[in-house]
């Protein structure tokens, strides 16, 4: 894993919109005399698997596979001084790498994953809408009308394509009929998914994220760092989630700017975001919905473990 090196940690404040920056934090000395005993946090199965369920925009069924980059990911961000920008970019790499996800940091790579800071997201989807831009092109009607039903002040979205198992595209939803229709006045063919090996344990497609887009109110971040954005980014764009509408939940960042939440909320990826992440790129590609999240709780003891030793 490269890490980077954030060399505008020295400032107080990063740029006009008062997006604080990350304040390093530094070890204390401690009494070699004394041992110190840390004790691993257990983990609650039955809250674990009610927020995977929780945040997990769900399938047409369990078979269906979870959606997930197969290209290597760039992220690009707008509204920000460049300064800013860089700390989330560099920040939402590290949080991919950590993840084992493929990324691309050429120059002037074509970004696929978009955080943007506006005045009014709500109005600006409309608008990209309206005018019919990339960010919004390949959205589905539904997948429209559910973005336009987000409160608060983020809008995010994850435009998919339906590939086979060796990632040749093929027709879904209102593109099934546009082909039926193209196939019965003899230009096509019948679409069609040809399938060498049937499985419980694997579906005949994979869903692959194409891009994701986050827009995010300019007043709602005034009291974040630059960590605390680029985090929650990649809770909503690197994977297909959403913050949780139940209470009792694990911890996890995409709580962070939900309109009912409390004070105290996690900036920071948590245990389970870790492990959940981890457990959506670790499975393989068509692996089932409801086989490749089991593996979340036992990802996120792994992380808190990590911190345990990290801590000693």
């Amino acid at each position: 894993m490269t890490y980077r090196t954030y060399r505008s940690f020295a400032a107080p404040l990063l740029g006009a919109v008062g997006l604080s920056l990350a304040a390093p934090v530094l070890a204390q000395q401690t009494d070699p005399g004394n041992d110190i005993v840390v004790e691993g946090e257990r983990t609650d199965r039955r809250e674990v698997l009610r927020t995977t369920r929780d945040i997990t925009q769900r399938p047409g069924s369990d078979s269906e596979p979870v959606p997930r980059f197969q290209r290597e990911i760039c992220p690009g961000v707008w509204g920000l001084a460049p300064d800013n920008a860089q700390l989330v970019i560099d920040r939402i790499y590290d949080n991919a790498e950590r993840a084992g996800i493929a990324i691309n940091e050429e120059e002037g790579c074509g970004a696929n994953i978009w955080v943007i800071v506006v005045d009014d997201p709500a109005a600006t989807y409309a608008q990209l809408r309206e005018e019919n831009e990339f960010l919004v092109q390949d959205l589905s009607d539904l997948d429209k009308r559910l973005v336009e039903r987000q409160e608060g002040p983020v809008r995010a979205w994850n435009i998919t394509s339906t590939r086979n198992r060796e990632g040749q595209a093929i027709a879904s939803g209102a593109d099934v009929a546009a082909t039926m229709a193209l196939s019965r006045s003899g230009s096509v063919g019948e679409p069609n998914n040809p399938v060498s090996q049937m499985s419980r344990l694997h579906s005949a497609v994979r869903l692959d994220l194409e891009m994701s887009v986050m827009l995010i109110q300019r007043s709602a971040i005034g009291e974040v760092d630059a960590f605390a954005l680029a985090d929650y980014a990649t809770m909503r764009l690197l994977a297909h989630t959403e913050p949780p509408e139940r209470e009792n939940v694990s911890d996890t960042v995409l709580t962070l700017f939900s309109p009912d939440a409390e004070p105290g909320q996690p900036d920071r990826l948590t245990a389970f975001d870790r492990g959940y992440l981890r457990a959506v790129y670790d499975s393989t590609a068509t692996r089932p919905y409801r086989l490749a999240l089991r593996n979340v709780r036992r990802n996120m003891e792994r992380e808190l473990q990590m911190e345990i030793e990290a801590e000693q």
